[in-house]
């Protein structure tokens, strides 16, 4: 009699335990059916002051107006030295009003300064998350820019404090461009990792070096070709570029709070 008592308290509790299980479970999935980004804003809110750590060590500047002015200067001369061929890039330089923009985060301009938190391979591929979000009023689609005015991506996922930014080069992505100063037309696809294919005819003259223009993005330079290929037996010619930047070492962004 003592046996069959403890064994069904046993049982009782087993049992009990298991409806406790899957009903954890089916809350779980509840709340990511009816709220998709409870739990990502969860764990982003909880990582985000270890990834503002990270940040500012690898960083070595703090938010201030000197260290800020200085990495104005330094993206100057780092785009200044981008030649290839007989092109040189030619970008929009911050100009004073810009400049307090960055400064401040705050001025009649629509753009805003965004320090980078996490890049590949800490976070998905093709995706930066970054330190702003609806406090700084970003929207999902707004355009992201790399030091130099130069256009790498759109904002994803917007949430309080910070923001998901997902990289034109994202694979399979196509967009209309215009290549060179000859604005050969084509169409490119993403790659991944920065880089985008396109294919013109071989009868069109391209070269190393040529900016790339992508008219339905504002006629933004989205890259610079860094490779060309041909086939014999193929009537194209495969052109290869990526942006005038290393989109890995990139540490601030700026972001439009509007959609192109």
């Amino acid at each position: 009699m003592t046996y069959l008592q403890t064994h069904n308290r046993s049982w009782y509790h087993g049992r009990i335990a298991l409806i406790a299980i899957i009903s954890l479970f089916i809350i779980i999935a509840a709340v990511q059916l009816l709220f998709p980004y409870f739990f990502a804003g969860i764990f982003i809110g909880m990582a985000k002051p270890f990834w503002r750590l990270k940040f500012s060590v690898e960083s070595g500047l703090f938010s201030s107006t000197e260290s800020l002015i200085w990495e104005n200067e330094m993206l100057k001369r780092q785009l200044a030295e981008i030649q290839t061929g007989s092109t040189t890039v030619k970008a929009v330089m911050f100009e004073n009003q810009e400049l307090r923009a960055i400064l401040g985060r705050a001025s009649t301009t629509p753009l805003v300064l965004a320090a980078v938190l996490v890049r590949p391979p800490l976070s998905a591929y093709d995706v930066f998350i970054i330190d702003i979000g609806k406090d700084h009023g970003l929207i999902s689609g707004g355009p992201v820019y790399a030091p130099g005015n130069v256009m790498i991506g759109h904002i994803g996922t917007v949430l309080s404090q910070t923001a998901k930014v997902q990289l034109l080069s994202s694979p399979d992505k196509k967009y209309d461009v215009l290549i060179g100063s000859s604005s050969v037309s084509a169409i490119a696809i993403g790659e991944g990792g920065g880089y985008f294919e396109a294919r013109v005819s071989r009868e069109d003259f391209v070269s190393k070096g040529d900016f790339v223009l992508a008219p339905s993005l504002g006629n933004r330079v989205i890259g610079i070709v860094t490779d060309i290929t041909t086939d014999s037996n193929q009537p194209f010619q495969s052109v290869f570029f990526a942006p005038p930047i290393n989109i890995y070492e990139i540490r601030w962004l700026l972001v439009g709070k509007f959609v192109m």
